[in-house]
């Protein structure tokens, strides 16, 4: 048996021995919710609920691997056990076991949209990309062989750069035909976009007490500031306590005088936002 390490998985290669692979295989079905596999490849994605059976399948295997390996570095067995935070790839080499060949091409359209084509149809391999884009919206057309990824952060561009630096994924020798001057651009795209996430994130800051005089907070969209403005104006609009005494008259005065401040100065940042 051999294992590997990458970045976000741990990998074991089990070597002309169907027992164990499929003795391991029985217990991922068992126990892990979140897996895709074929004859002879399972993967194990990480699930935050199950960290307990990941611990002990990977305590499991840790005790397959010193017996295939007896001369096992204790730092190495340490480490395989310290790895229940990855997803876990077992992988069945037969003798003379030809590798199979797949082409992913891929680029993005006029929306910044990823999309990912292959030349040959293969459900398990799109799959197995989907579930490498965490958190994303993403969308597979089988009718074309085609997956759509919806980029959110530069977070997207870092997972990217991971798949494509793979060779072999579930058996199949991968290449990746990217289009570089539209990968550059997209990434140059979120960039900036997260540049003005921060300098919007402080100018937030210097309006908290405006937002706290509409009573909304930083994040609400501008339409629930507008309808609190509106609510508010006509609440403390001085015409209301016409007649009553002056103190009172001055204080709703300059309360409807905060309002409209607070709630022209929101405005224009919201404008300016939109024009960027």
């Amino acid at each position: 048996m051999r294992v590997t390490f990458g970045t976000n998985m741990i990998m074991f290669d089990i070597y002309e021995d169907e027992n164990t692979f499929y003795y391991l295989q029985n217990l991922s079905e068992k126990n892990f919710s979140k897996k895709i596999g074929q004859k002879n490849k399972i993967i194990i994605f990480k699930s935050d609920n199950e960290e307990t059976q990941r611990r002990y399948f990977l305590k499991l295997v840790t005790k397959i691997f010193k017996r295939k390996n007896k001369n096992s570095d204790e730092e190495l067995l340490k480490k395989i056990l310290n790895s229940y935070d990855k997803s876990i790839k077992l992988n069945l080499i037969k003798p003379n076991q030809l590798q199979k060949q797949i082409t992913f091409e891929i680029f993005t359209n006029k929306d910044n949209i990823l999309i990912f084509k292959s030349d040959t149809k293969c459900r398990l391999l799109m799959t197995y990309i989907k579930n490498s884009f965490k958190d994303h919206l993403v969308r597979y057309r089988l009718k074309n062989e085609t997956l759509t990824i919806f980029p959110n952060s530069l977070e997207t561009l870092s997972l990217l750069d991971e798949l494509i630096e793979k060779k072999e994924i579930l058996g199949w020798y991968v290449k990746f035909k990217i289009n570089k001057d539209e990968i550059s651009k997209l990434r140059e795209y979120y960039k900036k976009k997260e540049a003005r996430k921060r300098s919007y994130r402080l100018v937030y800051g210097f309006l908290r007490e405006y937002y706290a005089l509409l009573e909304c907070k930083e994040h609400d969209p501008f339409e629930k500031v507008r309808q609190n403005y509106l609510q508010l104006v006509k609440k403390y609009h001085p015409d209301r306590v016409c007649g009553q005494s002056s103190i009172v008259v001055s204080a709703y005065t300059e309360k409807f005088q905060q309002i409209q401040n607070a709630y022209k100065t929101i405005k224009d940042f919201y404008k300016e936002c939109a024009a960027a």
